[in-house]
């Protein structure tokens, strides 16, 4: 296990994207599972990250922002994955929906086009950082698993 406290958040990410999908996985979990890997590189490699990339994962972001608060939940949500049964036992159902919820929520956040979001998690610049369309359009994809 990584210590928060000496890993940078470049290298949690990386080790979460690392993770290969399972041979035996469901396809709606490899599904999941691919694109949140996808997402999580795009949102730790754009623009509004980059203060925050080389600190470690337990130190106060540099700068905070949607982008952060959304490389944040979905690493979160990765995480959660990777600790499934890629075969979708039932058993496991629970945790699953919890999962799916979760990537869903994100796709919702991410293509906010309110202004809540901004509103949830200003940025310390007082910018509102565009998150571009291809990370727009893996957030459309996790909306369908």
């Amino acid at each position: 296990m990584q210590d928060p406290y000496r890993t940078t958040r470049r290298q949690f990410t990386d080790n979460l994207t690392a993770a290969p999908t399972p041979n035996n996985a469901a396809p709606a979990y490899a599904n999941l599972h691919g694109t949140l890997k996808v997402l999580l590189d795009k949102l730790l490699n754009h623009p509004a990250m980059a203060p925050n990339v080389n600190q470690t994962f337990m130190t106060p972001a540099a700068r905070k922002s949607k982008v952060y608060f959304m490389w944040d939940f979905v690493g979160r949500t990765l995480g959660t994955i990777n600790m499934l049964d890629p075969t979708l036992p039932r058993r496991e159902k629970g945790e699953w929906d919890e999962a799916i919820g979760r990537a869903a929520f994100a796709a919702v956040l991410i293509n906010d086009a309110t202004g809540k979001l901004q509103a949830m998690c200003p940025d310390d610049l007082g910018q509102d950082p565009d998150f571009g369309d291809e990370i727009r359009s893996l957030a459309n994809d996790l909306g369908h698993p």
